[in-house]
């Protein structure tokens, strides 16, 4: 019977291996060490201050004709930390959203809650908007204003928020005339979630009107005779 033959064994063999090996294994750690930092370079900026220019592209602009490379100038990230972050266009913009309604929504919103005379808070509330859009926001309308009018007919999600978002505008407005009925400024006589709502949709019909860059005095004339609806 033939003899099977074996490859003769070589203990430099063992030796070649383990340091190839041992290459790899070095080559591998320091591979993930590269990933890791470049990941945490990805993430080093300020997020708030990212949302803030993100919101300001969309606010001018609109979603549509918003691009990426705009989002990217604009904030000064790269793709990647944005991606990485946001995971896409509509992620920056649905966190720009929330920015808005936390920072420029609530602020207004607030003034409908300060103590004292209602009536006079709603009054306020009407005249920091047309500070507002014969200033800094002329032709710039409300972020959500304009996303309702350009997204919420076909995007059931984006749609939710900003009904979400007037509704809780509809509710301040309804809890300030509950409050100027108590303290007789208001008639107790008037449907207080009817006049919310038409002061609702004032302020939407003024977002639009500013959008349009229409002169101040026609913005006056249109909160002159809402007001006059608390008598």
């Amino acid at each position: 019977m033939p003899r099977r033959l074996t490859p003769a064994r070589n203990d430099g063999d063992d030796v070649t291996s383990s340091a190839v090996a041992l290459q790899i294994k070095k080559l591998n750690e320091r591979s993930s060490i590269l990933i890791s930092f470049a990941m945490a370079r990805q993430k080093e900026f300020d997020r708030e201050a990212v949302l803030e220019q993100a919101m300001r592209v969309f606010w001018r602009h609109g979603y549509e004709a918003t691009s990426v490379q705009d989002l990217v100038a604009a904030t000064g990230i790269n793709r990647a930390s944005m991606y990485g972050t946001f995971g896409d266009k509509r992620g920056v913009f649905l966190a720009a959203v929330d920015r808005y309604l936390d920072q420029v929504n609530a602020t207004r919103l607030a003034e409908l809650q300060a103590p004292g005379s209602a009536k006079a808070a709603i009054r306020r509330y009407f005249d920091g908007l047309l500070v507002f859009a014969a200033g800094e926001g002329r032709r710039l309308g409300c972020l959500i204003t304009n996303s309702a009018v350009e997204l919420a007919p076909h995007d059931r999600q984006i749609g939710t928020c900003l009904r979400e978002s007037l509704g809780r505008v509809e509710q301040a407005f309804h809890n300030v005339i509950e409050r100027g009925q108590a303290q007789g400024e208001i008639s107790p006589e008037k449907d207080p979630r009817a006049l919310a709502r038409f002061l609702v949709n004032t302020v939407q019909g003024l977002r639009v009107l500013s959008r349009a860059d229409s002169e101040p005095a026609v913005l006056r004339d249109v909160v002159a005779v809402a007001l006059a609806a608390l008598d």
